[in-house]
C-alpha cells in the first residue's frame, strides 16, 4: 500500500471511529438505578394527574414530553450542572413564559416555534438556569396551543412548573437513598486548593474550556486532586503516597 493510500486508511478509520460511542459502557447497576429513579418520578408526575380526574387538562394537570428528557437528566446525570434543581424548575419554568407569550402574540406555528426556543435558550442563560429540556418545553408549548391559548399563563404552573416541581423533589430523595449527590455542592465547606489551582481559578478554567455546563467546580477539584495522587503514587513507586478518595459515585 502506498502512503498516501495509507494515509487515507488512517483518515477513514479516524472518521469512522468518530461516528461510535463517545461515552464508556456504564458500570454494574448504574443504567438501572437511573431507570427505576426516573420511572418512579414519572409515576408520581402521573399521581397528580390521576388527582385532576376527568378534569385533569382542564385543571392544568396533564404529563408533556419534555417531562422524559428532565427525568433522564435528574437520574441518569445528577451531577450535571444541567441536572441541579435550579437549572430544571427555572429553565423549564422560564422557557414556558417565553413561549406561552409567544403563542399568546399569534405569529405562525413556524414562525412561534422558532421564537420560543431562541427566547427560551436566552431567557435560561440570563438566569444562569441551562436545561436543554427547556427548549423542547417552549416547543411543546407552542405545539399546544389551542391548550395555551385557552390556559393563558396558568399553562406554566401546571403542568410545568407543577410536574418539574416534582420530578426534582423524587430526585432529591431517591439519589440520596442510593448513593448519589443530588444536589452537588457549588462552593466546598473549606476553601482549597486543588492542584494549586483556586475554585476561582478551576471556575476560569472550565469556562474557558467551555465544559462549565458539563461538570462542577467541586467535581472538577476532585478529579485534579485524585489525578494529582495517582501521579504522586506512580512516580515514588509506593503505595504509601497520598490516595484521594472520591465519595461514593460522586464523580459518575
Amino acid at each position: 500500500m502506498s502512503p498516501a493510500a495509507k494515509r487515507r486508511a488512517i483518515r477513514l478509520r479516524r472518521a469512522l471511529r468518530s461516528l461510535g460511542p463517545a461515552m464508556p459502557r456504564p458500570s454494574g447497576g448504574e443504567p438501572f438505578r437511573a431507570a427505576l429513579g426516573a420511572g418512579l418520578a414519572l409515576l408520581a408526575c402521573g399521581a397528580l394527574v390521576s388527582l385532576g380526574g376527568t378534569g385533569g387538562a382542564a385543571a392544568g394537570l396533564f404529563l408533556i414530553a419534555p417531562l422524559g428528557a428532565t427525568a433522564f437528566l435528574l437520574f441518569a446525570v445528577p451531577n450535571s450542572p444541567l441536572a441541579q434543581p435550579w437549572s430544571a424548575v427555572v429553565g423549564n419554568t422560564v422557557s414556558a413564559v417565553v413561549a406561552v407569550t409567544v403563542v399568546l402574540l399569534g405569529p405562525p406555528q413556524p414562525i412561534a416555534a422558532g421564537l420560543a426556543v431562541f427566547w427560551a435558550i436566552a431567557g435560561m442563560a440570563a438566569f444562569r438556569a441551562m436545561h436543554p429540556p427547556g427548549g423542547a418545553v417552549a416547543l411543546a408549548t407552542v405545539l399546544s396551543a389551542p391548550v395555551v391559548q385557552e390556559m393563558g399563563f396558568g399553562f406554566v404552573l401546571a403542568p410545568v412548573l407543577l410536574d418539574t416541581v416534582a420530578l426534582v423533589g423524587v430526585a432529591l430523595v431517591f439519589n440520596r437513598l442510593t448513593g448519589r449527590r443530588y444536589p452537588f455542592r457549588q462552593v466546598p465547606a473549606e476553601p482549597r486548593s486543588h492542584a494549586g489551582l483556586s475554585a476561582e481559578d478551576l471556575s476560569a478554567l472550565l469556562h474557558r474550556l467551555n465544559q462549565s455546563a458539563n461538570i462542577g467546580t467541586e467535581d472538577f477539584g476532585r478529579l485534579l486532586d485524585a489525578a494529582e495522587a495517582e501521579c504522586a503514587q506512580r512516580r515514588t513507586g509506593s503505595r504509601s503516597a497520598p490516595v484521594i478518595r472520591l465519595p461514593r459515585r460522586a464523580a459518575r
